[in-house]
């Protein structure tokens, strides 16, 4: 994603007409322009953000990749990305960036570091039901935040974070040994 994004990120600054042509654009997207679904994670607007969105693919994926693989941190970016472009679409509607696909990382790697496997990272010792409890708070926190500042601002950050905090936890829970029936 970092050598995608990076590469099309450096042709926008050589040629800024790139833009127009690959971010969110409503009307263009509902008359045929399907690609316009991904394209905006391809290019940035303002282009300024790129100095710290394209590192922030770097930085943020490598803690994706370590604790959900590969595979995983493709789901991650591409699924929260695409989840708050689709927010992008109905709040802001002219835009592109990927920094939704960066928060999406945020999203999962707070999933990761609150779960038991990330509790030798965070070094955070919880009992099962004490750590469901703290998860369940924090997210109906989070989400009730989320729902409220999307409200208010017409913000897409936020959802694609929850998105990302839900590939996360979806992940986590596909990769925990299954228990004998």
């Amino acid at each position: 994603m970092l050598i995608v994004t990076g590469a099309v990120t450096v042709w926008q600054f050589r040629d800024p007409q790139l833009l127009d042509q690959l971010r969110r654009d409503r009307d263009l997207l509902t008359s045929g322009e399907w690609w316009r679904a991904v394209t905006p994670l391809l290019v940035q607007d303002p282009p300024w953000q790129a100095w710290a969105t394209v590192p922030g693919i770097f930085v943020l994926g490598v803690n994706v990749e370590k604790f959900f693989g590969g595979l995983g941190m493709l789901t991650v970016y591409l699924g929260s990305g695409l989840a708050g472009e689709a927010f992008g679409y109905a709040l802001q509607p002219h835009g592109a960036g990927n920094s939704v696909a960066d928060c999406g990382m945020i999203g999962a790697l707070a999933v990761y570091l609150l779960s038991e496997a990330g509790s030798d990272v965070l070094q955070l010792r919880l009992s099962p039901p004490a750590r469901r409890t703290l998860a369940t708070v924090l997210a109906t926190a989070a989400l009730a935040t989320v729902t409220a500042v999307t409200a208010l601002t017409g913000d897409i950050h936020g959802p694609a974070t929850v998105a990302g905090a839900a590939i996360g936890a979806l992940l986590l829970r596909r990769t925990r040994p299954r228990r004998a029936a």
